[in-house]
Parts: structure tokens; sequence; C-alpha cells
């Protein structure tokens, strides 16, 4: 019985992977689009919620989310709701941010910090301003921390999803990509606060200011650091890192397992573990060898990156989108106008960056993916922090139809002004 789960999962573990990479095909040789806009695609059609309820029925494990609960033998520590699944796709989801840090121009990420954070903070002002209040229109006698999570929803950028459009379009080196990727992470860091702050106030009726003050310091201390041993001390890394692997050829593997023991170590300060995963491929990308980590890590993204985005796809529950169609269609709306005016200016006014550039940032920093996801998890999970009954059920479809939308179109929309920068230089 037990070796036959363990096979399951192997199997789910193969259909997400084949779904995702037929998908992806499909959508970049006939639809000349990014593969992930296929791969999530391909992961709703493929969902528990679609293809996968009506060909396995009720097996919890191919094609569905099966959770495992239980007991440590040892220590008798209780486990709940323990998802292997998920843990591939974070698993996916780091490597494809260290790939994506290793082939970054440090020089460039430096250079453009100052336009990164101004477009990291107006990104995450008019988003939050507008899910509070549209969410305080539509349920005025709601509680108020039911307005702040839906603000929370559209200052989140997925960074991992903005990455990968930007690998796919080569665009990753541009000076717009470089902006996105500093604001992105800056951004991940003052979402997590955002969600913090709006989190205790809805388990404990108020907020603890040194939590705040930790977080924030912490959070932001360990990002400069990091980046900046990267930046500093590249020739140690490569000393003490790197050179003792390379006879036996293991060298980018030892990097990419640095990259994982620093995507656990930033989580202890409260820091998502693909911050840490983008800020070690910033330490290597410093490095001598940084093409040759490319090169032997980049196949090892590629062969599991499709998981995490058909994995997203799958989480998708088209019935419960549609019971809340009016409200999420204008939070879509606005979470896009509010990402793309308040990431549009300071790219344009501050960074300096010619219009169509400018716009490029602004929509880059559109897609809300996975973060969308977790903090309407985080909502749910906290009792009446959405309110109750049919509010709830509405307000966390609306929250899923904003992750997965402005996923969605966030490629079609950046083609066009990818093509007018490149007229252009």
């Amino acid at each position: 019985m037990e070796l036959e789960i363990y096979f399951k999962f192997i199997l789910s573990f193969a259909l997400i992977l084949i779904a995702a990479r037929l998908g992806g095909e499909f959508t970049e040789r006939y639809l000349k689009q990014p593969a992930v806009l296929g791969e999530l695609v391909a992961g709703i059609i493929i969902s528990p919620f679609a293809l996968g309820g009506l060909i396995f029925g009720d097996d919890p494990i191919i094609l569905n989310f099966a959770t495992i609960s239980g007991w440590f033998v040892w220590t008798g520590e209780e486990v709940a709701n323990f998802h292997i699944m998920e843990i591939i796709s974070q698993i996916a989801v780091i490597i494809l941010l260290f790939v994506a840090g290793v082939e970054t121009n440090v020089r460039d990420f430096v250079k453009q910090g100052k336009t990164g954070t101004l477009v990291a903070v107006g990104g995450v002002i008019l988003p939050f301003a507008f899910g509070y209040l549209i969410t305080r229109l539509f349920y005025p006698d709601g509680p108020s921390t039911a307005w702040l999570f839906m603000g929370a929803v559209l200052v989140a950028t997925s960074i991992g999803i903005t990455v990968r459009i930007l690998m796919d379009m080569g665009r990753l080196n541009t000076r717009a990509g470089t902006t996105i990727l500093v604001a992105a992470v800056i951004d991940d860091i003052i979402g997590i606060i955002i969600l913090s702050i709006i989190a205790s106030m809805a388990g404990t009726g108020s907020v603890e200011p040194l939590h705040i003050v930790r977080i924030t310091l912490i959070g932001f201390a360990v990002w400069i650091a990091l980046l900046m041993i990267g930046v500093s001390f590249h020739k140690y890394i490569s000393k003490i890192f790197l050179n003792p692997f390379k006879r036996s050829g293991t060298m980018p593997i030892v990097a990419i397992l640095v990259g994982f023991l620093i995507a656990y170590l930033v989580t202890l300060v409260d820091l998502h573990p693909v911050v840490g995963a983008y800020v070690a491929g910033l330490m290597f990308a410093a490095c001598g060898e940084k093409e040759e980590i490319i090169e032997k890590t980049r196949p090892i993204m590629l062969f599991l990156a499709p998981f995490f985005f058909c994995y997203l796809g799958m989480q998708v529950d088209m019935p419960l989108m549609v019971s809340a169609a009016l409200i999420a269609f204008i939070l879509i709306v606005l979470a896009t106008v509010g990402k793309v005016v308040g990431c549009y200016l300071p790219a344009r006014f501050v960074g300096r960056l010619s219009n169509s550039e400018a716009m490029i940032v602004g929509v880059g920093m559109v897609p809300r993916g996975e973060v969308g996801l977790i903090v309407a998890g985080v909502a749910l999970l906290i009792p009446g922090a959405l309110g109750t009954g049919d509010m709830a059920n509405e307000l966390f479809g609306a929250a899923v139809a904003v992750s997965l939308i402005t996923t969605l179109i966030t490629p079609a929309m950046l083609k066009p002004f990818f093509r007018r920068a490149s007229a252009k230089t």
C-alpha cells in the first residue's frame, strides 16, 4: 500500500511535467508567446477541478493536492497538511531564481538600485489603496482585515513569474529587466512586512511594532549584506566554495547547493526563500566561473521550472472565480493599472528610462502569481479574516482570479513594448 502511494506521487510528478512541456511547446511554437503562458494554462486544464478530476475521479494523489498528516517517529512532533507536490514546486522556483541571479549583471543590478527601490514603493502604494477601497465599497459591513488583505493581494508581485518571462524573451539583462528584478526583490520584502502586520491584526486584534521593525531592518540588512559579499568578496567565494570542486566537475552543483542553503537561511529572518535564492545567484554572478555555472545549472532549471508554473495553474478553481466575477474583474483592472502607473512614473522620471522601457517595468511588475495566492491562503486560514460565508468565498475567488489573470496577460502585454524598445536601440 505504501509503495503504491509513492508510485502515484511519481506518476503525478511526471504527468504535470509532461503537460507543462506540451503546453509550453504549443504556446511558443504556434502562438509565439512565452512558454510560461502555456504551462499555466496546461495546469488549469489538468487540475482536479477540470480534466484531472474527470479522469482520475476522487484519487487524492494523481493530479490532485494530497496532503500528509501524522507524527515524526523520533520526536513525536505532529505534522498536519504536509504538501509533497508543494515542496517540489518550491524547489523548482528556488532553482529558477538562483539561475536568474547568476545570469544577472551585478554592476547593472547595483546601478539600478535607487530606481528599482522607488519602482517597488510606487508599485505598492496604488495597488494597495485600490484593493482596500474597492473591497470596502463592495463589502462595507465586512471586517477591516478583509479590506486590508485584498489590498495586500494587489501589492504582491511574483518575482518567479517575472524572471521566467524575462528569460523566455531574452531580456533579463536589459536596463528595464534589471530594474524589474531590483524592484521585485524589494517588493517581496515590503509585501512580507505588510502581510505580517495584517496577519497580526487579524489574529490578535493588535499590531506589534517591534516585530514589524525587526522584520524590516533584518530583511533589508540580510539582503544588502549578501549582495555586498558577492560584489566585494567574489574572489574568496571562488577560492573557498568553487575551486576545490573544479577537478571533479561538480563545481556548478556545489554553487546551486549553496543557493539552497542561503534560501533556507533567509527564512529564519522571515524572508521568502526565493529572495535568498536570487541573492545567492547574484553572489556567484560576480565570480569568474559564472558562465560555467550557468551552462551546467540552466538545464536543471529548464527541467524543473515548468513544474512550478503548471502546478500553480492547477490551483485555479474556475467555479469559485466565476462566483466573484464582478469584483474580480474590477480588481484585475485596478491591479494592472495600479502596478503599471505606480511603477512607470519612477522608472520614467527618476530612472530616466525611455517611454517603452518604463512601460516594460510597469507591465513586468503586474503578475501576482503564487505570491497573491499565498496572501489569500494566509487570510483564509485566519478565522473571520475575510469575513464569513459567501463573503469569504467570493473574496478568495476574486484573489485567485487576480493572481491568475494578471499572470496570464503579462507576456502578451510585454511583447509590443519590447519590440518598440528594440527598434529604438
